[in-house]
């Protein structure tokens, strides 16, 4: 079953321009399914940076991740796309949505993503490096900071 961005596709693309506009306050959108369907949805945006989306990250749910952050060398703007899977979403879902981890990628226009699990004791961590043009010719930096928020920078590929 592959990923359905046309449903929600309007609003889906408002909010990755929300993201991507230095103009605007909002620095992440956060996407997840229509109930069990392959329809992709806009769960919630915000302005309060990476500390205010992962309180919206759900433990029942696979969800996507996409924010702007601030490269503490440069000052540039850079785009991340976090994959999160709740300890609380069965091992089935679990992999057909591993499956559309590359779509969002490409749709968010990333190239990278951060994977994200939370498990009762563990949180279990991941990069994945895809070959899709970055954003305005930015290579995008994953930052990881603590249990759910990004501290060390890692580059993507030149």
């Amino acid at each position: 079953m592959s990923v359905n961005l046309n449903k929600n596709g309007a609003v889906l693309v408002a909010a990755y321009k929300e993201v991507v506009d230095a103009k605007t306050d909002t620095n992440w959108a956060l996407f997840t399914y229509e109930g069990k369907s392959n329809h992709i949805r806009l769960a919630e945006k915000g302005a309060g940076g990476l500390e205010e989306m992962v309180e919206e990250l759900s433990s029942g749910k696979v969800m996507y991740a996409f924010c702007r952050v601030q490269d503490p060398n440069s000052g540039l703007p850079k785009y991340v796309l976090i994959n999160w899977t709740g300890e609380g979403v069965l091992d089935t879902w679990k992999g057909i949505c591993a499956n559309h981890v590359s779509s969002m990628a490409s749709f968010l226009k990333v190239s990278l993503t951060f994977d994200k699990r939370h498990t009762h004791t563990h949180t279990h961590t991941h990069t994945h490096t895809h070959t899709h043009t970055p954003l305005q010719g930015n290579q995008p930096t994953i930052y990881t900071q603590g249990e759910n928020v990004p501290e060390t920078p890692q580059k993507g590929p030149s």
